[in-house]
């Protein structure tokens, strides 16, 4: 598995190998052995351009993810990009009990497993998908996504 990693904000500090690793357990979890996937870190301006541009909803969001599905030019299976605003997910991480490390795990889990094809349109989407984020947030590791003292404390 091939995950690509582009920052295009420097703040704050994320261990970009430990964001792959995550990302691959969260694939393996799902019996993903082959692929490749992009994670891009921004912040609110740029996913709120491509909220607007790809969704027609001109607003911050805290995770995008653009499945795609096809072949990439070395034959393995490119499932598409998730895109991660990390300003959004340090300010709303204190309403779900987190600090912005497991904040960060919880969006990297979401984008990944709607390139896999799960959603939540629907309350049995919405379950399934919740329980799938369940089984993916098992493989994360307190304290490993962001240099110490940098968000990965519990709340």
């Amino acid at each position: 598995m091939r995950i690509y990693l582009e920052r295009r904000v420097r703040k704050p500090a994320v261990d970009g190998s430990a964001v792959k690793r995550f990302v691959r357990a969260v694939l393996r979890g799902e019996g993903v052995r082959d692929g490749a996937l992009t994670v891009v870190l921004t912040g609110d301006a740029e996913i709120r351009g491509l909220n607007a541009r790809f969704r027609d909803k001109d607003r911050v969001t805290d995770v995008l993810a653009f499945p795609l599905g096809e072949p990439d030019e070395a034959g393995d299976v490119y499932l598409g990009d998730v895109v991660i605003s990390l300003e959004r997910a340090a300010e709303q991480a204190p309403r779900f009990g987190n600090t912005l490390e497991p904040e960060l795990a919880r969006l990297l889990s979401h984008g990944v497993l709607h390139l896999l094809g799960y959603d939540h349109h629907t309350p049995g989407e919405g379950r399934t998908m919740k329980a799938a984020e369940r089984r993916a947030l098992a493989a994360y590791q307190a304290g490993t996504l962001l240099p110490p003292g940098r968000g990965s404390e519990t709340a």
